[in-house]
């Protein structure tokens, strides 16, 4: 009887322990792998960024720009702005002028940014 218990209980812990596991797990996904909750439209205003001088591999200096946020003007004139980082899918680099649209998660996260063409 006591055995049966011990087994019951054990079954008890490894089941919650899984449970609890898959939920981290959920919690632990790159905001890219999360759906997106909102699309904004619209025109970009201002880029903001940063560049570093660096060398290729033929030792020739390059200007390597690392966009950190744009500004976007929506279509209904309302100011939106979107914060990039390193899980950011950004298919080619944007400037003002240029209209885009973003997919951004739930959280806020700017999942991927198109530029559209004219």
């Amino acid at each position: 009887m006591n055995s049966r218990k011990s087994t019951s209980l054990a079954m008890a812990i490894v089941s919650v322990g899984l449970v609890a596991g898959l939920g981290t797990q959920a919690e632990a996904r790159s905001p890219s792998e999360s759906p997106p909750s909102k699309i904004v439209t619209g025109e970009v205003a201002q880029v903001e960024g940063e560049f570093h001088m660096a060398k290729d591999p033929k030792g020739e200096v390059t200007l390597d720009i690392v966009d950190k946020s744009y500004v976007v003007t929506s279509q209904a004139g309302k100011e939106v702005r979107l914060e990039l980082d390193n899980n950011t899918k950004v298919g080619k680099r944007v400037n003002p002028g240029d209209k885009i649209e973003a997919k951004v998660s739930s959280r806020g996260h700017t999942l991927s940014v198109t530029r559209l063409e004219p």
